[in-house]
């Protein structure tokens, strides 16, 4: 019958170590391709769990440097005890030595449902992480640095024209889009708050950018100088 022993491992019947044997001889032969198939840095190792402790039936790689008739892992150990029959995809080891790996368990049923060999595959990520704590460095993005870099979700800090002319074109976009009114449909204090924020970006120290305001804003050169002419009073006050 299958069940556990008196301190409470799992035991196996005849038909599961045969069902066993049988995983073990179709895919111990293709252990150590595999292996080599995932790369250099990749281990696949095949665990008997009817013969535990001694499980390792075959193995391709050496990152752990086990060798067949080896002992399970910690984990191993766990799983076996539980009776666990889910595949773990994915986690995270060390070795000994601090090796650090991405691993998986995939584990074989008998017909009774119960685990009975099982394919672990462990490849090494150090590299990896490696690789990804540098991308992750060069490509933060600074929260700001008080009003010099803030700028609206989802726009950067800084942009590159090819020409004067298209530089302040942005800077006007940006400007009349911040006040979230069309222009036709804007009132004095609207395009004043523009003309403000304007001159914060210091688009008028641009040649020609108060007749380009003008035209934009459908206003004359000489109202864009009033309301200069307020904001520095409003300042000064």
């Amino acid at each position: 019958m299958t069940g556990t022993s008196a301190d409470g491992e799992p035991t196996f019947t005849t038909s599961e170590r045969a069902h066993a044997a049988l995983v073990v001889e179709l895919l111990s032969p293709v252990i150590p391709a595999l292996a080599q198939a995932m790369g250099p840095k990749t281990e696949a190792v095949l665990h008997n769990l009817t013969t535990m402790p001694n499980t390792i039936a075959a193995i391709g790689g050496t990152l752990t440097g086990r060798d067949i008739g080896g002992p399970p892992t910690d984990l191993g150990l766990r799983t076996f005890k539980a009776g666990w029959t889910e595949h773990l995809i994915g986690y995270r080891s060390e070795t000994a030595d601090g090796l650090v790996m991405r691993s998986s368990s995939i584990f074989f049923h008998a017909p009774s449902g119960k685990s009975v060999v099982c394919l672990c595959v462990n490849t090494d990520i150090g590299d990896l992480k490696r690789a990804e704590e540098i991308l992750h460095a060069m490509t933060a993005i600074s929260p700001g640095a008080g009003p010099i870099l803030d700028a609206p979700p989802g726009k950067p800090a800084e942009t590159f024209p090819v020409s004067l002319e298209s530089l302040g074109e942005g800077i006007l976009d940006n400007a009349i889009n911040g006040a979230g009114v069309p222009v036709d449909l804007m009132k004095k204090s609207h395009k004043v708050a523009v003309v403000e924020d304007l001159n914060k970006r210091g688009f008028f120290t641009l040649r020609g950018a108060v007749d380009q305001a003008a035209q934009r804003l459908n206003v004359s050169r000489f109202t864009i100088y009033n309301y200069l002419n307020e904001l520095q009073a409003e300042t000064v006050e």
